[in-house]
């Protein structure tokens, strides 16, 4: 037994001695103390000592900030490094220099430091990575740029994760003012990205570009007054994918969409697009060939030669418990939404106040002249206006079916108050409008064009000739007892008109094409009721799951 273990004594010594050394991170520091102490050379041999096994930078310059010029770019591809300024560092690149390149297989982290005025021939203004893995925790990226793509960061083929962080006044020449993601993994949190802009006539991706294979997380964040004649907030390209979530796009310019142009994969949740402008379509949102899911999600108060609001041409566009409120369409049509091509899905959403307000424009809610067919599902389309035609829905276009809508105090300067049809119905391209389980009110005459085809179960206060189903209470000359546009509860705060205590339209509507929830989420009771909302379920606020109290 003593043997054995004089053995394995042996074994391990001999295991310690001819056992490779294992490379242990190589921390450095920049600075003596002073100001003057910090300067590129002692970066230089700080970035060279971390480099060899890996480790952190930290800095030794004083108590006030201090800034550090750089004249030439410097490289990480060695191995980890980790830079903390400690909130007091501003790195300076010199002139036609990034500041950093990041190669294949490290990992790049920079915390608390400024990198500024970054002025790149090629594509990374700042910060240009390669394979590498790289993550920015409360760094400020300002005033970098790039003669070609990509202001502040260029991201190739790696992984790229910002938090707590600032993009701001950052251009390229071409695309992404800030950021472009040519087939990262990007994610970013918490931060701002704050007046970039691309140069070019034809450049694109104010804030972000996107290209194809880029997958892109977007929480929590703001993009705000960033440019570019295309995506004047984020470019997303054909073949990349978006998601937002919590995300705020304000105030973005451009040419087409104002807050996010799309021809790829997106997904927006919870979010704002608020205020974004563009001289051509789609203020808020423009997808061009793509497919969007927009769910809890207000577009409000943008502007657009058509389609203030959003402004599809296809591929698909589903919105799911969403306002389109206060949008302007400044030249042509369509207030709130504009439907050019590719299938349209909204469900549960609240479209008003919109405006279409050229004399011609029509369609101040919604204007259709598509393709591919659209639905609108429990939605209200309320107080829109047109100066032509359609105040609140203008149809010239294949099937719009509307299923349990309230259609109420829409305006028109010609004809349609509440529905304009205009489709020309021919067998090689048929299109019409079918209404079911829906209320028409606020005019005179509320609907003018050719028929449409009612599926029963509505009623209009006015005229509607096209309601002419049995089931049908076209010109309805009581009272409604519609309740004011206001919050009614649910679990995403949209203004609804709510049935009150002896509304002709409570239990009135289509069993057979109800949805089980109305436009709140509430469920549907007995007998559905006409319209968007069901009257007399009483509804926690901001709770999914609402506490039924149904009474007669």
């Amino acid at each position: 037994m003593k043997r054995a273990r004089i053995v394995c004594w042996m074994v391990l010594v001999l295991a310690a001695v001819f056992t490779p050394r294992s490379i242990y991170a190589a921390n450095a520091v920049v600075g003596n103390g002073s100001p003057a102490s910090c300067t590129e050379a002692a970066f230089d041999a700080a970035l060279a000592t971390a480099s060899n096994g890996g480790g952190v930078i930290t800095f030794n310059c004083g108590p006030n900030p201090v800034t550090i010029s750089f004249t030439v770019a410097k490289t990480v591809v060695l191995g980890n490094v980790t830079i903390d300024g400690g909130g007091r560092i501003v790195l300076k690149a010199g002139n036609n220099e990034r500041h950093f390149f990041a190669g294949s297989g490290v990992t790049f982290r920079l915390r608390n430091i400024t990198l500024r005025e970054g002025d790149a021939l090629v594509s990374g203004g700042a910060l240009e990575l390669s394979g590498a893995t790289v993550t920015l925790d409360n760094v400020q990226l300002l005033n970098n740029a790039s003669l070609v793509t990509g202001g502040a960061i260029y991201c190739y083929d790696g992984t790229l994760t910002v938090n707590n962080s600032m993009l701001q006044g950052n251009t390229a020449a071409e695309r992404g003012g800030a950021i472009y993601n040519d087939g990262c993994t990007v994610t970013i949190a918490n931060s701002t990205l704050r007046s970039n802009r691309t140069l070019n006539s034809i450049s694109q991706g104010g804030a972000i570009f996107n290209q194809t294979a880029g997958q892109l997380t977007i929480n929590q964040t703001l993009l705000q007054d960033n440019q570019s004649p295309d995506g004047g907030g984020l470019y997303v390209a054909s073949g990349s994918s978006a998601t937002l979530t919590g995300a705020t796009l304000r105030a973005n310019h451009g040419g087409y969409g104002g807050g996010l142009e799309n021809s790829g994969e997106v997904s927006i949740t919870q979010s704002l697009l608020d205020g974004n402008t563009v001289t051509g379509s789609g203020g808020g949102l423009w997808n061009l060939d793509g497919h969007v899911v927009m769910k809890q999600t207000t577009v409000r108060n943008n502007r657009a030669y058509e389609g203030g609001g959003v402004n599809s041409y296809g591929n698909a566009v589903e919105l799911t418990n969403v306002n389109i409120t206060d949008n302007v369409a400044t030249g042509s049509h369509g207030g709130g939404i504009y439907h050019g091509g590719g299938t349209l899905f909204v469900t549960n959403a609240t479209i008003s106040g919109n405006r279409a307000n050229a004399a011609a424009g029509n369609g101040g809610g919604v204007y259709q002249n598509s393709n591919d067919n659209l639905t609108l599902t429990n939605v209200t389309l309320a107080n829109n206006w047109a100066g032509g035609f359609g105040g609140g829905f203008y149809h010239y276009a294949r099937y719009a079916i509307l299923t349990n809508v309230t259609i109420t105090d829409n305006s028109a300067g010609l004809a349609g108050h509440a529905i304009y049809e205009d489709a020309p119905m021919t067998p090689g391209n048929p299109g019409v409008i079918q209404i079911t389980g829906s209320v028409i009110a606020g005019s005179a005459n509320n609907c003018d064009g050719p028929p449409f085809q009612s599926s029963g179960y509505n009623i209009s206060r006015g005229a509607c000739s096209s309601l002419d189903h049995p089931t049908d209470r076209e010109n309805y000359s009581g009272d409604l007892r519609l309740g004011p546009l206001t919050f009614n509860g649910g679990a995403f705060a949209m203004n609804t008109r709510l049935p009150q205590t002896g509304s002709p339209l409570i239990n009135s509507g289509n069993a057979a094409a109800c949805t089980p929830l109305d436009q709140r989420s509430a469920p549907r009771v007995g007998v559905c009721d006409i319209g968007a909302v069901e009257y007399g379920v009483s509804l926690r606020h901001e709770v999914y799951l609402p506490l039924l109290q149904r009474t007669r």
